[in-house]
């Protein structure tokens, strides 16, 4: 099991944990890093890691398309 981060803009992170959650990555867990950013800290296994990146890319690519 590898622990993967995640610092997004608090207005991502619902969205972020949606996507996860989807994705069935449910162990993860939100902290404040700034008074304008989240970490969201995601347990995923070894292999599983790939997936986590492409669903930042996803969540990204939807709020520059939202703009």
């Amino acid at each position: 099991m590898k622990k993967v981060g995640i610092v997004a803009d608090n207005y991502k992170v619902n969205k972020f944990k949606k996507e996860l959650t989807a994705a069935g990555f449910t162990d993860y867990k939100t902290t404040p890093f700034t008074p304008v950013t989240t970490t969201i800290s995601v347990k995923v296994p070894d292999d599983k890691v790939k997936e986590v990146a492409k669903i930042c890319q996803l969540v990204e690519m939807h709020f520059k398309q939202s703009n």
